[in-house]
């Protein structure tokens, strides 16, 4: 599997954890952060993945991320706009605190090991 759209559809149907979710967020914000070290097609598959699940956090503090999200990439789909990059910074930084480096690589590994297929 290595279209986005398809990776795309395979994310809005498959049963994420709420650990998983939150770190899709959390990555998709480093990555309109400019605090990610991966290369550009994995920026395009994992905001690919990030589409597919954002309609799956359905808390009221996760629907105000995934709105800002959608405000900061209204222009490009992997670079914040200027205007929401701040707003984009601390997010990612008050998502990040509780999060664990083991978790993260489990949720890359995962999409990795989807496309691999």
């Amino acid at each position: 599997m290595d279209d986005q759209s398809t990776v795309y559809e395979w994310a809005k149907t498959y049963n994420f954890t709420e650990e998983e979710i939150q770190y899709a967020t959390i990555l998709a914000l480093k990555i309109l952060d400019d605090e990610c070290k991966m290369d550009y097609d994995n920026y395009n598959l994992f905001m690919s993945v990030y589409d597919g699940i954002k309609d799956k956090a359905n808390t009221p503090f996760n629907l105000s991320v995934h709105s800002i999200i959608d405000l900061a990439r209204a222009k490009d789909p992997i670079k914040a706009d200027p205007v929401y990059k701040d707003m984009i910074g601390e997010l990612r930084v008050t998502m990040m605190k509780d999060m664990k480096k083991p978790i993260m690589k489990a949720y890359k590994n995962l999409v990795w090991d989807v496309v691999s297929c």
